[in-house]
């Protein structure tokens, strides 16, 4: 279930979320990203917030499925780019070998650890053989509340390598980075890309 605190922070705050989104110019793992898919692959953005990557890649020629928590956020998304957004939570995720790959910026840091299993599962039954699934968090360790009152998990490299794994996915590349977030201050962060053992291969 999402947060009620995460959600009425992002309502209160969507459009200083965007602004600070846009002035970071997105995220800077999407372009290597894009480079690892089919043509017109088919790509669940997993908590697409004001849908600046999905837009990105929807341009690219790929099929985006945009899903969020925040009625807010999925407003904009839509305001901005035209998107369509399913508003659901992550443990509502019930989809089996649907996407070619998972798009996950900065969104699964706001689900407790003790739920990330169970939604690391769901996304690997999500995919396909072969799939691409991208995590980007912040780094850190614990948990805590920011001063929005938005809930946050920190990792480190080893301990998300190591939840990723168990969900039957294989890291393949991992890079730390920083950014200045919606609270104004510059924090340490981690981005991990793993594939679902097996081939990808489909018709178009």
């Amino acid at each position: 279930m999402a947060d009620r605190e995460t959600l009425a922070a992002y309502a209160a705050n969507t459009e200083t979320y965007r602004k600070v989104v846009s002035d970071a110019g997105g995220n800077a793992m999407l372009d290597d990203f894009m480079k690892q898919l089919p043509p017109q692959a088919c790509v669940l953005d997993f908590g697409c917030g004001v849908g600046n990557c999905a837009a990105v890649m929807q341009a690219a020629g790929h099929l985006v499925t945009c899903q969020d928590a925040s009625p807010e956020m999925a407003a904009m998304a839509c305001d901005l780019f035209g998107l369509e957004v399913e508003i659901m939570s992550f443990d509502k995720l019930e989809l089996e070998t649907a996407f070619d790959a998972v798009w996950a910026s900065f969104s699964l840091l706001h689900i407790p650890k003790s739920d990330l299993p169970d939604i690391l599962a769901r996304l690997h039954l999500a995919l396909r053989p072969g799939g691409l699934l991208y995590v980007g968090l912040k780094r850190g360790s614990g948990e805590e509340r920011d001063r929005f009152g938005r809930f946050y998990a920190y990792y480190e490299e080893e301990e998300l390598a190591g939840h990723i794994r168990k969900a039957g996915l294989n890291p393949i590349s991992v890079m730390h980075d920083d950014i200045v977030g919606m609270s104004g201050t510059v924090e340490p962060c981690l981005h991990v890309t793993s594939r679902k053992p097996g081939c990808l291969f489909r018709l178009l």
